[in-house]
């Protein structure tokens, strides 16, 4: 987890990465064969899509079958998470981190809820003054001596 996948949430822009985004499905892997997997996470056969010596990537990119892929992540989320209120910055992780328990005691929770609960609920105040920061043509670097300010009273 960065700050910049934070920022692009905060600020409604497109992430980076897929972990935080409500979909994924656009970050393929190619194996050293030319083969292309749907996520460097699911390296497993049922996640094959093709093999770019043989077929375009964007074509395996755009396939129903990496395009269901990638709707699963949102599709698959606990009602825990739905309900969540730092749901629109961590938009429940990684789908291959969801195998602990919910509060009702269906599977599909991250792993890292906990975590990231504190993270996402830790951050907005900064983000919010980042943001100040950049609309002031100042950079967002500048964070760190506002932060070093409160620190240091």
């Amino acid at each position: 987890m960065n700050i910049e996948w934070a920022f692009a949430n905060f600020v409604g822009a497109p992430g980076a990465v897929c972990h935080h985004q409500p979909t994924c499905g656009r970050s393929v892997i190619v194996e050293h064969n030319g083969d292309v997997y749907a996520c460097d996470h699911y390296v497993y056969p049922q996640y094959r899509l093709g093999n770019m010596l043989q077929q375009m990537i964007a074509e395996m990119i755009d396939s129903p079958q990496q395009q269901a892929f990638g709707e699963d992540k949102f599709k698959q989320l606990p009602a825990q998470c739905r309900s969540c209120n730092v749901l629109k910055a961590c938009w429940g992780g990684c789908p291959k981190h969801r195998f602990m328990l919910d509060a009702s005691g269906k599977p599909g929770l991250n792993y890292l809820c906990a975590g990231y609960q504190r993270y996402f609920r830790h951050l907005p105040p900064y983000l919010k003054a980042m943001v100040d920061l950049l609309a002031h043509g100042r950079p967002a670097s500048d964070i760190m001596q506002a932060h070093l300010l409160v620190v240091n009273k």
